[in-house]
């Protein structure tokens, strides 16, 4: 929601399906997007191999610092979602509102999780 946002200060939508389909399918208008969500990927479900690539390739796209900022944002993302799966914390009913269309999009209602994030556990 945030992507999509930022991207409509600056006068653009953004197709935000990668989130769900994968890296491959990354809006090309969002700046390194492809490799960021590559690395993305790569933290949360690839080999040691991949990483590495993966690590090697946001170097070269974004330097070092946003190789740094990187990493901080899918570690804090990763942290944040376990936090809320584990203690079920529902989105409040503004989030709900202003995701109405998004989640269906997206296909994120489908999701087992859903069921608790939409609602009071």
């Amino acid at each position: 929601m945030m992507l999509s946002l930022s991207m409509g200060t600056k006068g653009e939508e953004v197709n935000l399906t990668g989130i769900v389909s994968g890296s491959d399918d990354v809006d090309e208008r969002v700046p390194h997007g492809r490799i960021l969500a590559r690395f993305a990927e790569a933290v949360i479900s690839g080999s040691e191999g991949e990483l590495a690539d993966a690590r090697h390739a946001v170097i070269a796209a974004v330097g070092g610092d946003g190789f740094v900022d990187a990493a901080a944002v899918v570690g804090n993302f990763e942290r944040m979602v376990r936090v809320a799966d584990a203690t079920g914390i529902p989105l409040d009913e503004m989030a709900v509102d202003a995701t109405i269309e998004l989640r269906e999009n997206l296909g994120l209602n489908d999701y087992g999780m859903a069921a608790r994030t939409l609602s009071p556990p």
